[in-house]
């Protein structure tokens, strides 16, 4: 899951040298895929082979895959839906289900630390900050996250102190973690949206204080899970911090964040083929192609060597901000997250 060899800085690349960069691994990922009996079978329904697919402008000849479809063979075959060595399962959540199990390989998993080393650098985090990490227990990702954020091969990573909890671990303790927190004062908080205002409304009811009362120290909040948008000023007032969103799903783990520019969460061509399907359409557009302001499904192409993700509908409602160069100078297309009825209807 690297994102480019060692004298490639992702971040500075040319938009001309992000397409050559997906021609090249598409052809290599579709290869890979074709070995998954999912993928060989889901293409056969369609009549198409891979070999068809001679570069980007022939993604689309490729049937998309709906997140049911593939978490439903996952479940049934199990094994045998990898096209490469499956070393570690998580699971992430869905509208119907509460665990959807995926795979990754060695080198995927280990990758994330590569990605969070990128976040790191993004958001503008610095060695000797604190990080306290409120996350969901296993089998969720999230709960290994703090510990891969502390092991990349990344030179320019800063070394980072975290604590790291659960709110049903917190409840365990009968918020006595309090004390703690304060004597350390961790400059930075990481955890789900959710869980950011499940936070805030236990300090709120449970000590009468807000929370950036016990969090006075944080500058930096670092969101993942339901969008951000519908939530960013409630979570600002609640811990007097400037919020960051991550996109970051455990299908696809690169960790997509927006920069200090606020103006959209970049979506990392390195890392994966994004594509938008507009609401109003039934075929997909290459995201570097989309104008800003087309809405629609978030679809991604990665290049995960256990089980890659091919024309993959996300589910996710988005809204392109821009293609072009962002004030930050890279050169990477930008998104929101739109909010969900899903997302809406758990904070009534």
């Amino acid at each position: 899951m690297k994102t480019s060899n060692d004298n490639v800085d992702p971040e500075g690349m040319s938009p001309r040298s992000l397409v050559e960069m997906e021609k090249m691994r598409l052809q290599q990922v579709l290869l890979r895929a074709y070995k998954s009996p999912f993928y060989r079978e889901h293409w056969k329904a369609a009549n198409i082979h891979p070999n068809r697919v001679r570069g980007l402008e022939d993604l689309h000849l490729l049937p998309f895959t709906a997140r049911k479809e593939l978490f439903e063979a996952i479940r049934t075959k199990r094994g045998k839906i990898a096209c490469g060595p499956i070393n570690t399962w998580f699971a992430g959540s869905s509208a119907t289900n509460p665990y959807e199990w995926f795979p990754f390989s060695s080198r995927d998993f280990l990758g994330i630390s590569t990605m969070l080393a990128r976040m790191s650098q993004v958001i503008g985090l610095q060695t000797g900050d604190i990080i306290l990490a409120v996350v969901d227990t296993s089998p969720r990702i999230s709960s290994v996250i703090p510990y891969l954020w502390t092991y990349s091969e990344a030179s320019r990573f800063p070394r980072l102190e975290f604590i790291v909890g659960s709110l049903d671990w917190y409840d365990a303790l009968d918020m006595t973690w309090i004390d703690f927190i304060q004597h350390r004062r961790p400059t930075v908080l990481f955890t789900s949206t959710r869980n950011a205002l499940a936070l805030a409304s236990k300090t709120r009811e449970d000590l009468k204080i807000p929370a950036k009362a016990v969090l006075t120290e944080t500058r930096v909040g670092i969101f993942y899970g339901e969008p951000l948008e519908d939530c960013r000023a409630e979570l600002m007032e609640a811990y007097d911090l400037e919020p960051f969103e991550v996109y970051s799903p455990t299908e696809h783990m690169s960790l997509c964040t927006e920069c200090g520019a606020h103006r959209g969460i970049h979506l990392w061509m390195d890392t994966c083929i994004p594509e938008i399907l507009p609401f109003d359409s039934e075929d997909g557009l290459l995201m570097r192609e989309a104008p800003a302001g087309t809405k629609g499904t978030l679809v991604i192409t990665n290049f995960a060597e256990c089980l890659p993700l091919i024309r993959y509908k996300t589910e996710e409602s988005i809204i392109v901000e821009s293609v072009d160069c962002c004030a930050c100078g890279r050169t990477h297309p930008r998104i929101r997250r739109l909010p969900t009825a899903r997302t809406n209807r758990k904070r009534q």
